[in-house]
This record gives structure tokens, sequence and C-alpha cells, in this order.
């Protein structure tokens, strides 16, 4: 008996669509495959979280999405001379990251290669990618154009709120403690805002994280984008917000958090600064994460950014990078040239800086002069 040959699999095709819509489930399903769920990648984000032009890039095996990555296209410049600029969704004031193409494991080099086949492609354009997991296959792939780092810290949690707590340093455990106490006294209570009551938390957010934050966090100049993205995400329960409330029902802290699987991410908080409410930030996040160990999440990320605070919560950290190049001679000359003027003006802002140290640390006119007028 002959055994007819196995016939070769169809080559995978790629669509580029504006919106997932339909899509969204299975997409939704690819993104739980992979290695580091992010949320950032999920289905509410893609559709939600730009103004921009998306690229969403399907690819298809027949009529299965196999694979996909998420783009917003940008013009830099203006007439004649305006560039396509590629970046990843959401990119710049609500800065997404862990990001990375998704793809059934059995289809991930094929993927990789259509991605990247369609950055690349003829034509000129500047690829700006910020916010990579450095262990994924984009950045792995663009590796060479990677041109900055950052780190994300994490923490892995216990399955018992004290037991993390116990872990924290001693003048933040103080913190929450003492002020746990006087919160207790005065009638402040803990509460986790429902789906319905989603639209005025966020209201509250804004509100809050502006009087924290004001001119300091560029965070509200994308805010009617965000804002969809998380009504969206809350109706799937991926967006999470919970709140400190006062005696007399008044708003003193809230925190939104991102939910990806068994990781709870924090993404932005506000709250009061009126002095009678010192400390309040730090008591809700470790009521928030008292709930997260309880409900069986495994790992608390703080995502992008190095600042202090965040050593007090976390005690590991994953990578992030940035990748930039330019695709045809005027997109590689046009990156060429902002980055020798950014070099010059860095290096003009550290020979400012390096003048004023010198000048304050001259003598002044008047202490030079001293000396005469005493001998006089």
């Amino acid at each position: 008996m002959t055994i007819p040959p196995t016939p070769l699999r169809s080559p995978i095709r790629l669509e580029i669509r504006h919106r997932l819509d339909a899509l969204a489930s299975t997409w939704d399903e690819l993104v739980d495959q992979q290695t580091l769920r992010s949320p950032f990648l999920s289905s509410w984000w893609v559709d939600h979280a730009t103004d921009k032009t998306s690229a969403l890039l399907c690819c298809f095996d027949g009529a299965d999405l196999v694979g996909g990555a998420a783009f917003q296209l940008e013009a830099v410049g203006s007439g004649p001379f305006a560039l396509e600029r590629v970046r990843c969704l959401g990119q710049g004031t609500l800065a997404p990251d862990h990001l990375d193409l998704i793809a059934s494991p059995h289809y991930a080099s094929e993927v990789l290669n259509l991605v990247l086949g369609w950055l690349l492609r003829p034509g000129s354009r500047i690829i700006d990618l910020d916010g990579l997991a450095a262990t994924g296959a984009l950045a792995q792939a663009l590796r060479a154009h990677q041109i900055s780092s950052m780190v994300a810290p994490f923490t892995k949690l216990p399955a018992d709120g004290a037991e993390y707590l116990a872990g924290r340093a001693g003048k933040v455990r103080s913190t929450i403690v003492r002020t746990r106490k006087r919160f207790v006294r005065e009638g402040v209570q803990f509460r986790r805002v429902t789906s319905e009551e989603m639209p005025e938390a966020l209201d509250r957010l804004a509100e809050l994280h502006e009087g924290r934050w004001s001119e300091e966090s560029a965070f509200l100049n994308s805010w009617e984008q965000f804002r969809a993205a998380a009504l969206a995400g809350g109706t799937e329960g991926a967006v999470v917000i919970h709140e400190l409330v006062s005696a007399t029902n008044e708003v003193i802290a809230t925190e939104l958090d991102l939910r990806c699987g068994n990781r709870l991410a924090f993404y932005q908080a506000g709250r009061r600064t009126d002095r009678e409410w010192r400390g309040s930030g730090s008591v809700l996040r470790a009521d928030i994460l008292d709930w997260a160990c309880a409900e069986g999440f495994e790992e608390y990320d703080l995502l992008r950014g190095d600042e202090p605070y965040k050593s007090d919560w976390s005690e590991n950290q994953r990578q992030l990078v940035r990748c930039r190049l330019g695709v045809g001679l005027r997109a590689r000359t046009a990156l060429h040239a902002a980055t020798a003027q950014q070099r010059f003006a860095a290096a003009a802002a550290k020979s400012r800086a390096a003048l004023s140290v010198r000048l304050s640390r001259a003598p002044s006119k008047q202490t030079q002069e001293a000396p005469s007028e005493q001998s006089d």
C-alpha cells in the first residue's frame, strides 16, 4: 500500500486590521498562552487605548488566528517631508510595557517573520518600540537597535497578606500599622469598586491624581483614551479599582490595578494631600495586597520605573527595552539627524550645568573686594 505524501501546511497569512472586534476572544486566548501575559496586549487595551491609527497585525492559518502584534501609526514631520512612525499601541504618556508579539507556540517563528517582514517592508518609516519585554521575541529580534533599557519591579505574593507585610521594611510596616489603627478609629473603610461604579470611580481617580501630581504627571494628557480602555477592561474584570473612604463618604485614596491571569499590576493612583490623610496611599496598597493574596494572585507587578517607593513593595526586577531604527534612506537620515541633535542638546545641558557649578563655587565679588576694604 502506497502512503500518499503529507501535504505541506499552507503558509500563514497576514491581515492588517484597525480593531479586533470579533477576533477579541481568540486574541485574548493567545495572550493567555504567552510566557508573560501583559495586560497591555489584551483586547480591551488594543481596541481602545489610542487615538492614533491602529495597525493590528493578525496572522491566520486558514480561518484560525494564530498570532499577531499591535502597533499605532503616526506622522512625523509635515508635508513632503513627513515620515510614518510605528510605535507600540498606546505608547507615550500611557506607558504600556512588557510588550511583545503574541503567537501560538507552534507558530511562533512564522508569526515573528511576518511581523518583522511588515515592519521592515520597502518604504520609509521610523520604528520606535518602547516597553518591549527584554526577553520577548520582538526585543530579541531587534536587539541590535536597542537604545535604552529600564527596570520593572515586581514581587511574588504568598497566600497570606500578613506574611507579605511581615517581609516589608520596618519603617514601612510601622507606617502602615499605625496609620491603619488611626483610620479604623476614624471610620475609614476599604472598598472595591463594582463595574457599575467604574465611570464615577475613574472620574475620582483623575481628580485625585491631578490633585496629588499636578504638572509632574503627563498621564492625564491621554485621559480620554485611557478612560475608554479602562471602562472596557472593567466590564471584563481586568481593571480593578479600590478606594479608601472616610466616615463622611469622601474618597481619600484610590488605586487602579490591572489583572492578567495570576498577576496584578499597579497602574495609577491618587490621594488627598491633606495632612490628616497622610499615609493613606500606603495603607490602601497594603489592603489591596491583602485582598490579592486572599484571591490567589501570585504576583504584584509595579510596571516600569525605578522610583524609590517601589523598592518598599518589591524584591525582583524584569528588564524592558526600547528599540528604534529607520527603514529606508529618508528615515535613516532623519533618525541620525534627530539623534545627533539630542546628543548636542544633552552635551550643551551638561556644559551649562558644569558652568553653573563652577560659578557657584567661585568667590563672589564682595568676597574678593573685602581685603582691600579692610586695609583701608
